[in-house]
């Protein structure tokens, strides 16, 4: 973990580069406390009592927020106005060091070498409150001749209808002309999105989870009546089969009382620890239910009459239709394995005979097709 102390501000380097802002913050900070002529010229008409505590506040303050080399110099400075003088006397003079990049900074500044807007309107606001600290503040109609004949080549329409904007009169500050050039970026970067959306001519694509259910996710067990989780032997919604179904298991009515299985009692019911009596309960019979099988797999068909909607042990064809199946079955084996019973491949004489024979068999036989 870091031992480095909490900053409120910037640090102030040994550069001194950004001595200007340093000085304003530490003044905001000072007057936040009411400690500010602490550091001020003494003025006989202001009543402030300078003491200790406020001199190591204020030298606080300052130590904290400044470099370590800064920090190991101007250590022994235990005067709060004495260490503000001795910044003064070595960085005030910080604009003759400064001038002469920013010039080059502000003579190289071309609207067209940024990428967006936004990114041009910070710097250029950074040179020019660089330049107003030095004492060479620019105007705004200098940002906004700056901003004009720096355009990109490919934008020189544009460049013209916003002077010509400028010339009218309509805009006079450089953020409302900022502002105007945001806004045609915005509309900009919407009609190329769109354009590179998809190729011309085509119908959109659905996003892959398009149809989900927008309200969230699905209930995981939609069918439990209301419980929440999986149904168990206890949860489960009263139905046939239940246990609970059609009884009460509150008060006297249940079979059995608190202590254990009922006592049989004369008129045939049983009683519980309570002494209440209920009839016997007769024993339900839950009905056989048929398997549901899936259309189409004849695999598991019933084999007395063919159906695939039962087993044979649920089956209640009478015997007739079980006669009828039975032959239907021979009728189709026969078929199957008649070309093998003409081993020795002699001619084969047919008469009307056996035809007539064939269609007796087939009348009798059902068609189960």
């Amino acid at each position: 973990m870091s031992n480095e102390p909490r900053l409120d501000f910037p640090m102030l380097d040994s550069t001194g580069s950004e001595y200007h802002s340093w000085v304003t913050d530490v003044e905001n900070h000072l007057t936040s406390k009411g400690i500010l002529p602490i550091i001020q010229a003494p003025n006989p008409d202001l009543v402030f009592i300078p003491t200790l505590a406020k001199h190591a506040q204020a030298v606080i303050l300052m130590r904290r927020h400044m470099d370590k080399a800064l920090r190991l110099e101007y250590m022994s400075i235990k005067n709060a106005r004495e260490l503000w003088v001795a910044l003064e006397e070595r960085f005030g003079n910080v604009q003759d060091s400064l001038l002469p990049d920013l010039k080059v900074q502000w003579n190289n500044l071309r609207f067209a070498d940024f990428k967006s807007v936004a990114e041009y309107n910070s710097e250029a606001l950074r040179i020019q409150s660089m330049l107003r600290f030095c004492g060479q503040p620019v105007t705004e109609q200098e940002l906004i001749e700056k901003t004009l004949s720096t355009f990109p080549v490919s934008a020189i329409v544009v460049s013209k209808q916003y002077r010509t904007e400028v010339n009218a009169g309509r805009i006079t500050r450089f953020h409302q002309l900022i502002n105007v050039i945001s806004v045609a970026e915005k509309h900009d970067n919407i009609l190329v999105r769109n354009y590179n959306s998809r190729p011309i001519g085509t119908k959109s694509v659905h996003e892959a989870n398009y149809n989900a259910p927008k309200g969230g996710r699905k209930e995981r067990y939609p069918k439990n009546g209301g419980y929440e989780g999986r149904m168990g032997p206890y949860n489960r919604p009263n139905q046939e089969g239940n246990r609970k179904f059609g009884v009460d298991t509150r008060g006297g009515n249940a079979t059995r009382g608190r202590g254990g299985r009922g006592i049989p009692s004369r008129n045939g019911g049983s009683m519980g620890r309570g002494g209440g009596t209920n009839p016997p309960r007769e024993r339900q019979q839950r009905a056989q239910r048929a398997p549901q099988l899936k259309g189409g797999n004849h695999n598991d068909e019933c084999h007395r009459c063919g159906s695939i909607e039962h087993w044979f042990k649920q089956c209640k064809a009478s015997e007739e239709l079980d006669a009828r199946y039975r032959a239907y079955r021979d009728l189709r084996e026969q078929e199957v394995y008649l070309a093998e019973e003409e081993e020795d491949g002699g001619d084969v004489n047919l008469t009307i005979e056996d035809f007539k024979a064939e269609d007796e068999v087939h009348k009798d036989a059902a068609d189960f097709d």
